[in-house]
């Protein structure tokens, strides 16, 4: 896909994993097929942090530049999703406001999780496994 932001695949594997939780499944499945709970996390983790890395710049650019949220705002979604849209305030952003709208459109085409997995330090697996525990929820 050459698209930015978060792919159909990972929005639907949400929505299906939303079912199946107000269903009271433990198991996501699509198509006749369970999908594993470690893709269903990392779905989770592509959109959380793409929702808090555009609120992140949403925030930054309504702190730093004179325009109202809802404009910045719209420009964070449409930079992190690579579409192209604007409100018409890009060019009387400060240099630093393009550059965060350009890193933006960077992050959104590559993928947060992404980005993030080659940027962090490789952690070695622990041999041992935690017991398991369960928490209230809701």
């Amino acid at each position: 896909s050459t698209a930015g932001g978060i792919k159909v695949q990972t929005f639907s594997l949400l929505f299906l994993a939303i079912l199946a939780s107000i269903r009271g499944s433990d198991y996501v499945v699509a198509f006749g097929r369970e999908i594993p709970h470690a893709q269903v996390y990392r779905a989770l983790s592509v959109a959380l942090l793409a929702v808090a890395m555009v609120f992140a710049v949403a925030l930054i650019l309504t702190v730093t530049e004179p325009f109202g949220f809802t404009d910045v705002f719209f420009e964070a979604v449409s930079a992190f999703g690579t579409v192209g849209l604007s409100t018409g305030i890009t060019p009387e952003l400060s240099i630093w406001g393009r550059f965060i709208v350009m890193a933006t459109m960077f992050v959104g085409r590559l993928g947060p999780l992404t980005l993030v997995l080659a940027l962090a330090a490789r952690a070695d697996r622990p041999n041992y496994r935690y017991a398991s525990g369960t928490c209230k929820i809701g």
